[in-house]
């Protein structure tokens, strides 16, 4: 394996004329934007534009997303300088958060033990700390909540026309760009649309994990209805055209979770019955319950199977990687090379410390989304805001069993868990001190003390 390329050293300098002049002008829109609408030029930027355009400086890439990241935080630092204060109050999750990335990036480091490795993990966490904290600054209170998925919504919108486009002709109009193909994948006799993004299943993905939060957008905000309602078509549009399994289950978990709201008061029932019925099926069925990976295809050409023995061969390899990782899983079996499950890659990347941060982050965010319902209950469109967001994780939750997020389909998890710590961390009206204190604690697995904040200015 060329290890410089696995570690991204490798490549060149290339900027379309188009990118240019979109990075020009969103550059200069970060600075020019109220604070209220500064992060609409990044996303926008990040998703539309493929991840091959970049600036080569070294051994280091610096793609459009990461110059305007840049250019966000300096516009940041000077207003936190003129405002003299911290600007956001932290949450267990942003610590939680912090620790899995900085896990993930010294664990990788030591694995491979080179320099490469470590330029590789400093851009990683230049992208998931800078886009993370970039939005919990910018994104305060639920106006802007609510403004980051309209802004989703008319980008969703412009990608799925794009999507179904290539449904029709065959022909990817973002390949103009580089780093797309010119023509729409075919698998199982099915094109296979991907838009912007460098694979089908994370332009499907991307589009089935924000579903939720664009449906509950329409579901608490009338005035927003009819832009809700076409970007919750774009989603489902974007999934469908993918082709992929990934994207669908996706799309239905984040619909079912997000359409459980009237039985809500029985939710804890349903997670131990959930428990119980996997513990049933794993003791009465040959194989593992795990198996039932290996079951799904929703597309008549999904590699679940290799999903399957991604799981079943990390539990049974559990010595191998549950230090630093492992440099190299295809002795596991025909094609394990592609750790396409994100959980089995936390592990695989980052050893046993950073699968356990990986999942504690789900376990934080569904902990303190619960609890700020509960603060929130007084409130029937906050508290309908913080099920959506729910919702949205869970479709994520699902969604990493078949995918990691690779290229700009990052941006979205970031920005999606930004939104839940800008969510969780709002002081409600109705003060309720027993649950305004459950908020500041973590799942009984974890202990941390919430510290102090001051409002940004």
């Amino acid at each position: 394996m060329d290890k410089q390329h696995f570690f991204g050293a490798a490549g060149e300098t290339a900027f379309h004329p188009a990118a240019l002049i979109m990075l020009v002008v969103c550059g200069v829109l970060i600075f020019a934007l109220p604070r209220r609408y500064v992060f609409v030029p990044l996303l926008v930027a990040a998703i539309l534009i493929p991840g091959q355009q970049k600036v080569m400086i070294g051994g280091l890439h610096f793609t459009l997303p990461r110059i305007l990241l840049l250019l966000g935080w300096m516009r940041l630092l000077l207003v936190r300088i003129q405002a003299g204060r911290s600007g956001i109050r932290w949450t267990t999750l942003d610590s939680v958060f912090v620790a899995y990335c900085l896990s993930n990036a010294i664990m990788y480091s030591l694995l491979w033990g080179e320099s490469g490795a470590v330029i590789n993990r400093l851009g990683f966490l230049y992208n998931a700390l800078g886009i993370y904290f970039f939005i919990r600054y910018f994104v305060r209170d639920t106006s802007d909540i609510r403004r980051v998925t309209t802004t989703f919504a008319w980008i969703l919108i412009a990608v799925a026309v794009c999507m179904l486009n290539e449904q029709v002709t065959q022909r990817n109009v973002f390949s103009v760009f580089g780093g797309v193909p010119p023509v729409t994948e075919v698998r199982g006799d099915k094109l296979r649309s991907q838009g912007p993004f460098a694979h089908p299943l994370t332009a499907g993905t991307v589009g089935a994990t924000l579903c939720p939060i664009m449906l509950g957008l329409c579901w608490h905000q009338r005035k927003k209805r009819k832009i809700a309602v076409a970007g919750s078509a774009a989603c489902v549009a974007m999934a469908l055209t993918s082709m992929s399994s990934t994207p669908v289950l996706a799309l239905g978990a984040g619909l079912f979770a997000l359409f459980l709201w009237p039985a809500r008061r029985y939710l804890v029932w349903m997670r131990w019955g959930a428990v119980a019925a996997l513990i049933v099926l794993h003791l009465v069925m040959k194989a593992p319950v795990w198996a039932l990976i290996g079951r799904i295809d929703l597309t008549g050409s999904s590699s679940s199977y290799h999903r399957y023995q991604l799981v079943d061969q990390a539990i049974r390899r559990v010595g191998e990687w549950w230090v630093f990782g492992t440099r190299d899983t295809s002795s596991w079996g025909w094609d394990m090379w592609d750790t396409i499950n994100s959980y089995v890659a936390a592990g695989t990347d980052g050893g046993l410390l950073t699968l356990i941060l990986f999942v504690a982050i789900f376990a934080v965010a569904f902990h303190q989304l619960g609890a700020a319902r509960r603060v929130w209950r007084s409130d029937f469109e906050n508290t309908r805001r913080m099920w959506a967001l729910s919702a949205m994780l869970f479709a994520h939750t699902v969604a990493f069993f078949g995918i990691g997020y690779f290229d700009q389909s990052s941006v979205p998890w970031y920005t999606g868990l930004a939104l839940i710590g800008t969510a969780v961390s709002l002081k409600s009206p109705a003060r309720q001190p027993a649950v305004q204190a459950e908020l500041a604690t973590p799942p009984a697995s974890f202990s941390h003390a919430t510290p102090s904040y001051e409002q940004f200015a």
